[in-house]
């Protein structure tokens, strides 16, 4: 059994959360934007801000990745620091860390909040708010 997998089996919420970002940072660095949003709750209900902008629903934001993102050359490599995990049920949590993109061009880089839920015993991110 991998690490990843014990995280998501674990029963310690702080190590589920942890699997999920780095699922997510794996996917990316993939190419597979797909697998990426598998991180996020696919619901019409789903909030991601950036760039002083609202969206909502799971499939306007994969929509908006892949418009975005279109080859690895603009996906780039990303990374995740996560700076605090803050429980604030059994079944929330509020995450903020930093990003970076390492690409040929550019390395753009910001901070992210996210509010991570349980739900369907998996806990996905329902609210991304992340900026330069």
């Amino acid at each position: 059994m991998s690490l990843d997998e014990v995280n998501i089996n674990s029963a310690i919420p702080t190590d589920r959360i942890r699997a999920v970002i780095s699922q997510q940072e794996k996917a990316w660095n993939s190419g597979d934007i797909d697998a990426y949003m598998q991180g996020y709750w696919q619901s019409d209900n789903l909030r991601f801000m950036s760039n002083g902008k609202f969206s909502y629903g799971w499939d306007v934001i994969l929509a908006s990745y892949k418009k975005s993102y279109p080859d690895s050359a603009r996906m780039g490599k990303l990374s995740f620091n996560v700076k605090e995990i803050k429980m604030l049920s059994n079944y929330a949590a509020l995450v903020v860390g930093r990003w970076q993109l390492e690409r040929t061009k550019d390395k753009p880089n910001g901070v992210f909040t996210l509010l991570i839920e349980r739900i369907d015993d998996k806990w996905v991110i329902t609210h991304d708010h992340s900026s330069d």
